[in-house]
């Protein structure tokens, strides 16, 4: 059984969620997967968690280079993009994180001995190619950090 055509929080809702369905295959994924790839084969975090993580972090490195979550945050009717992901992920129990991660330990000694490699490897990994800027290491290893110690 679909919306109740005559209720309009209904329809908004069901357009929303197809909005999302039909831009999803169309997304690049850009270097969140990319940092999430990395993070998930040194520690065991799962890919999903580690995406939802880092998203609010490569959001907020991205948007100076595209103007494509402004239009995301006008055509959802949000205010911002970034805060949206952050209470979603609070009512979630996602932590803000890389080092309050709950799922597995992440020690900051251990941390900090693969970051290079994370770094240099996400900048290599083929989903970084269709991220709005190309990073450099540099670039990564900071956003590692602030989605590390959160900042």
């Amino acid at each position: 059984m679909g919306p109740d055509p005559r209720n309009f929080n209904q329809r908004v809702s069901l357009g929303r969620n197809d909005l999302l369905i039909r831009t999803f295959p169309n997304a690049s994924l850009g270097l969140v997967h990319s940092m999430a790839h990395k993070i998930g084969g040194e520690f065991g975090i799962t890919h999903g968690l580690a995406n939802a993580i880092m998203l609010p972090y490569i959001i907020q490195y991205n948007s100076i280079y595209t103007n494509k979550y402004q239009k995301l945050e006008k055509a959802l009717g949000i205010g911002n993009l970034i805060t949206a992901i952050k209470d979603l992920n609070k009512r979630l129990n996602i932590p803000e994180t890389l080092g309050q991660c709950g799922e597995v330990e992440i020690k900051e000694a251990a941390f900090m001995q693969v970051l290079d490699r994370m770094s240099h490897n996400a900048v290599d990994d083929p989903c970084t190619l269709t991220n709005p800027n190309q990073p450099t290491v540099q670039d990564v290893k900071t956003l590692y950090s602030s989605a590390y110690y959160g900042a």
